[in-house]
């Protein structure tokens, strides 16, 4: 609780700072001019974004041998990123689908595996397509962000490795008087639930390059965002801004990435000539798209707790329920 009043707190310091240091009523004039092709096109890309992120977390979660079906798989999804919208960097839904799985399976290893190499896959796509803005875009860019950049991609790709090795890892490193104790127990759990992974390399590749398309997906979202409210910038450059705007958002300081997330795309916006008020609105749009796209798992949710309780499934080795 203390760490959501935190939250909270961040986010209306930052936000109040914003809304005083911009004219609020020409951001939200902008806003109101965009047209309807603009928000329909908006409309249909978050929800190919929500249905590929669905998509890849279910294919981990096979790939883990857990046995999911694909109706299970997406429900499960859009309500757990429903309850997890509030929470620090989206963890909360991470917990919450990992929480699920466990509970219909008794396998909280395998739970916890998918999410978090759903979650590692996602931050090294968005390092890695910021990396790639930065090989296009020609012009000079603060060499801090470049360094940072670079640092990261090569963290997320060396961790994704150590990764799907975990269980050589950690057998090499945890002496075997601690294996059966607690919580070096889990560990053990979560890191032989791990190598599932290194014999599903087509599934890992498969995982990996849909992660890239929705993080250029994302990129291409803002682009559209920025040519509805008249902004001409080139579209490499959003390759380098998207990214370090997203890293933003999912940082555990704010709610939703509200407030940091529209000083983050200001500030990369301003030196490109791009007017406040029109920057704070192109990133006030792309948060609130993707805390829309989780209020139909939030229907689904309300639907599910008035309708009778399902029967249990007849075999623990038939598919999730």
């Amino acid at each position: 609780m203390t760490s959501w009043w935190f939250r909270l707190a961040i986010t209306l310091a930052v936000l109040t700072y914003l809304i005083f240091d911009i004219d609020e009523v020409r951001t939200l004039e902008a806003i109101a001019t965009l047209s309807m092709s603009v928000i329909v096109t908006l409309a249909l890309l978050t929800a190919l974004d929500r249905a590929l992120a669905a998509w890849r977390w279910i294919l981990l979660v096979r790939a883990a041998e857990v046995p999911l079906t694909y109706k299970s798989g997406v429900w499960i999804f859009l309500v757990t990123s429903y309850l997890g919208s509030f929470a620090p960097s989206g963890v909360g839904g991470d917990i919450a689908r990992a929480w699920e799985v466990n509970r219909r399976t008794s396998r909280s290893g395998e739970a916890v595996a998918s999410v978090a190499v759903d979650r590692w896959l996602g931050m090294a796509s968005v390092a890695l397509v910021g990396v790639f803005g930065l090989a296009m875009w020609t012009d000079d860019i603060d060499r801090r962000l470049a360094v940072f950049l670079y640092v990261l991609t090569a963290v997320m790709l060396a961790g994704a490795v150590a990764g799907v090795w975990a269980d050589r890892i950690v057998a090499a490193l945890l002496p075997g008087s601690w294996r059966t104790r607690a919580p070096w127990t889990f560990v053990v759990r979560l890191a032989t639930a791990m190598q599932h992974y290194r014999r599903e390399w087509p599934t890992l590749l498969l995982v990996s390059l849909l992660s890239l398309v929705m993080q250029v997906l994302r990129v291409v979202l803002m682009w559209v965002t920025g040519r509805g409210l008249g902004v001409t910038l080139e579209f490499e450059y959003y390759l380098v801004f998207v990214p370090l705007t997203i890293i933003v958002i999912l940082l555990p300081i704010s709610l939703s990435g509200l407030g940091p997330g529209q000083g983050a795309t200001v500030w990369m916006l301003e030196p490109m000539g791009v007017p406040e008020h029109i920057a704070f609105a192109m990133g006030t749009i792309f948060i609130l798209l993707g805390i829309v796209s989780n209020l139909p798992g939030g229907l689904l949710y309300l639907v599910r707790r008035r309708a009778p309780s399902p029967p249990s499934p007849p075999s623990p080795k038939g598919a999730l329920p």
